[in-house]
């Protein structure tokens, strides 16, 4: 399993590429020092590979070291075949791009995402999925534009640097997302949980020991994750999530914030708290996350509920 430090570390490396990557882009059409035109196509060789290890290790996957090799098939290329340099960097944006849109989550992988927070991280995929292949686009453009004259060069280059700028700031969307939740020091967890039953009933047994951690207020922390009600439960992360789903008819994430929209409610109801309070209260973390989830459970607003007079 990759650990949190493992996976912090190939976002902070993807940012980081992306911000040198525009630093770059700009003295390369700037200043134009003849060393910037081996580094900076070798940085951008990068961004794509490392966008993809830093979505695997969300997967809690190791990414191969072959998506490595691109960098230095870009500097073998800008020596004995300089023309397709562009060509192979085209191809290569594009190419992950599309991998990273089709690449799926299943159940239980995004065990240390904050509950809640899934959906941030799904809508980072798809906006640097989009980016990274928008850059291809540009690219091409950019390529196209330069044989037919330098009267383009200026617009070209500005829309290349915006590309790149883009891209580094959906990964630090993204890295927000998926940041590491501090992990408590609490037992092992077992191969099942205790008293369950070897074949049957073994789901029930599992919501008989989940959902008292949830009513007795486990939902109001807003660093829960599937580890961590794993770890308290004393239950295999990929049995709650197969438990919930089948007898629940929800994922683990519905569940949570069907609690937490519940005290969300209840404290609007009752309370004259602001509403930023009785998100916190509730266990959300971002307005966002809270005023999706409540829409889609009550039809309405948190501040719409409030002046509804709802019961």
């Amino acid at each position: 399993m990759v650990q949190d430090g493992g996976r912090q570390r190939w976002f902070v490396l993807f940012v980081g590429a992306c911000a040198t990557q525009s630093v770059l882009v700009g003295l390369r059409w700037s200043a134009n020092p003849a060393w910037v035109h081996i580094v900076q196509p070798v940085f951008a060789a990068c961004l794509p590979a490392l966008a993809w290890a830093a979505f695997q290790s969300l997967r809690q996957q190791r990414p191969s070291v072959l998506h490595g090799l691109w960098p230095f098939l870009v500097i073998v290329c800008y020596w004995l075949l300089p023309a397709i340099v562009d060509a192979l960097l085209i191809a290569e944006f594009l190419l992950y791009g599309l991998c990273i849109l089709r690449l799926q989550f299943p159940d239980g992988t995004l065990t240390r995402v904050r509950i809640g927070d899934e959906w941030t991280v799904f809508q980072a995929q798809r906006g640097i999925a989009a980016l990274l292949i928008l850059s291809a686009a540009v690219d091409a453009l950019v390529s196209f534009a330069l044989t037919r004259g330098d009267n383009a060069l200026a617009a070209s280059a500005i829309a290349a640097l915006m590309s790149v700028m883009l891209v580094g700031a959906a990964g630090t969307v993204l890295s927000r997302a998926s940041r590491a939740v501090p992990q408590e020091a609490e037992p092992p967890v077992p191969d099942g949980p205790a008293g369950a039953p070897a074949e049957t009933g073994e789901e029930q047994a599992v919501l008989a020991v989940v959902i008292p951690l949830l009513e007795q207020g486990l939902y109001k922390d807003y660093d829960l994750t599937l580890q961590r009600l794993a770890r308290r439960s004393l239950v295999p992360a990929r049995k709650i999530s197969a438990a919930v789903n089948r007898l629940q008819g929800c994922s683990v994430t519905d569940l949570v914030n069907g609690y937490r929209v519940r005290e969300a409610k209840r404290l609007l109801r009752e309370t004259d708290l602001p509403v930023t309070q009785v998100m916190l209260e509730a266990g959300f973390q971002t307005k966002s996350n809270f005023n999706r989830a409540f829409r889609a459970a009550a039809g309405l607003s948190p501040t719409e509920y409030r002046h509804s007079g709802n019961e």
